[in-house]
């Protein structure tokens, strides 16, 4: 039995397409040899989400959020409200059969239990998304960045590198919380999510923390998922700009210290200005540059 959790918020949509997937019961293939237990955390979403769950899906366990105070807190909330040994962790905008996560488990078995693994995803149109990254040092994210920007540009030299870096299976730093499969075990040697992140950052610092504990890090093209990146994030760009620096900050002290805060700070000192002045112009209002200048010059974490 696998524990399947799935952290929701505002995808009502997307969570019921997955979860017809997850529960259809008239699969012939011999390669679902998995029993899935499915638990829904909804960080209190206001498209009726929850409902649509205990309503169409009376089988599925829903954990209903008072608040939606950040995808770590429901990945903490999700994990201690389950208990089987085997934990597959999943966004609600992604599209897995069982017969996928019976092959990601068979990986798992083969590679002696690296400690966490995750499948290679693909965009609605097909075009392969980069989800997992190397130690995050100022040189490796420029890098991803400038590959990243050509993947959402659709550039075909881009969609060549994501394919020639993840054509094998092989130990990464990192991988989206998107989609990853570890044992409870695994889980309670790392420790729970950093709850200082809202939003970004929380699954790389959760792999990073994996890696100091002596487990790897495996991502795979042996398994591939559909993921409709961003749904979420896209309900509210500016709020997700917010945090995206907010974390961005969090997660460069506490990893990098003072001195890469500062020299972050003052770049990101350098943008905001740069935005505040054009205002509406640079995609974002005078008040969001505002309050991330705040941000990035505030207190981190708790």
């Amino acid at each position: 039995m696998i524990d399947v959790i799935i952290v929701n918020y505002n995808c009502s949509t997307y969570l019921q397409t997955l979860l017809e997937i997850l529960t259809k019961t008239d699969v012939d293939s011999p390669s679902r040899r998995v029993l899935l237990k499915i638990t829904v955390v909804d960080n209190n979403s206001s498209d009726g989400s929850a409902d649509m769950v205990k309503t169409q899906f009376p089988g599925v366990q829903v954990i209903e959020r008072e608040e939606n105070d950040g995808y770590s807190a429901a990945v903490n909330e999700g994990l201690a409200s389950t208990e089987e040994r085997e934990i597959l962790l999943l966004n609600s905008d992604i599209e897995i059969s069982p017969d996928i996560i019976a092959q990601i488990r068979r990986i798992w078995d083969r590679l002696d239990f690296p400690g966490i693994i995750a499948p290679l995803h693909f965009e609605e149109d097909d075009f392969p998304q980069l989800t997992w990254g190397d130690h995050p040092t100022p040189t490796a994210e420029a890098k991803r960045r400038k590959l990243d920007m050509a993947a959402a540009d659709r550039e075909p030299w881009a969609k060549q590198e994501l394919l020639a870096q993840s054509c094998k299976t092989r130990t990464v730093d990192w991988v989206s919380g998107s989609c990853m499969f570890f044992t409870r075990s695994t889980a309670m040697d790392i420790g729970p999510w950093d709850q200082n992140f809202f939003l970004f950052f929380e699954d790389i610092d959760w792999c990073l923390r994996a890696k100091e504990k002596g487990f790897e890090i495996y991502h795979t093209s042996e398994a591939q998922i559909r993921h409709a990146h961003g749904v979420s994030v896209d309900q509210d760009p500016e709020m997700s700009e917010i945090e995206y620096r907010r974390s961005q900050c969090y997660f460069t002290q506490k990893h990098f210290g003072s001195f890469s805060l500062l020299k972050l700070r003052a770049y990101l000192t350098f943008k905001i200005l740069g935005r505040w002045i054009i205002g509406g112009r640079s995609g974002f209002d005078r008040s969001t540059s505002w309050q991330i200048f705040r941000d990035v010059w505030g207190k981190m974490g708790a």
